[in-house]
């Protein structure tokens, strides 16, 4: 987790660009699916083992239609831009 330092930091631009990102893989899911996604995490309170197995399922598939790999590779350039290089 950051510091409250780095995030103060952090050019806002940065951040517009991780939103937008975020936004765009967001939108891959139908509204339906987006309402269901969402009131499964509400449910589970952030706790897989809240929901039964169906349900666990059902998160997982629409967990992947999101494309998490893909999130993090548009984001990590945006990270190297807020911390800059290392220098062998």
């Amino acid at each position: 987790m950051p510091t409250l330092t780095r995030v103060r930091a952090m050019p806002w631009i940065m951040v517009f660009e991780l939103a937008v990102t975020l936004r765009r893989h967001w939108k891959r899911l139908e509204p339906g699916e987006r309402a269901e996604l969402a009131e499964l995490i509400r449910k589970s309170q952030g706790r897989p083992s809240r929901l039964n197995a169906s349900e666990r399922t059902r998160v997982r598939r629409l967990v992947a239609k999101l494309e998490p790999g893909q999130i993090a590779r548009s984001v990590v350039p945006i990270g190297r831009r807020a911390r800059g290089r290392r220098r062998l």
